[in-house]
């Protein structure tokens, strides 16, 4: 989903969730994008367009979770990308910057997780 998909109010209030950083890196600034955990599809879904199913990522991570086979799997392992069987409201998201579980809410908000293991 690129910046044009969402307004700046919605990617704003994204921003503002997540910290203005990415969950892998957390870098911050312009190179920010949000990204689906659950692919949109052909058409989009508006289901898929929740919050609970939009993360920031730098625009390099971004991309490389659909070209990199590693950085795909590292995404599925920490939330960042989802199947479409999974329910976002449920699947925690891994902040690696700072090592923290988030499940995000659709009212743009987020609570730390309960301790995972591993």
């Amino acid at each position: 989903m690129g910046i044009s998909m969402m307004t700046y109010k919605q990617f704003s209030k994204l921003l503002e969730r997540d910290g203005g950083r990415c969950y892998h890196c957390g870098a911050a600034g312009d190179n920010l994008v949000p990204q689906h955990r659950i692919n949109r599809g052909m058409g989009g879904s508006k289901e898929r367009e929740r919050l609970s199913n939009i993360i920031t990522l730098c625009s390099i991570v971004n991309g490389l979770l659909e070209s990199d086979a590693d950085v795909a799997r590292l995404g599925r392992e920490k939330g960042w990308k989802l199947s479409v069987y999974e329910d976002p409201l449920k699947v925690p998201v891994y902040e690696t910057w700072s090592g923290k579980w988030w499940l995000l809410r659709d009212n743009g908000t987020r609570v730390l997780a309960p301790s995972l293991k591993g």
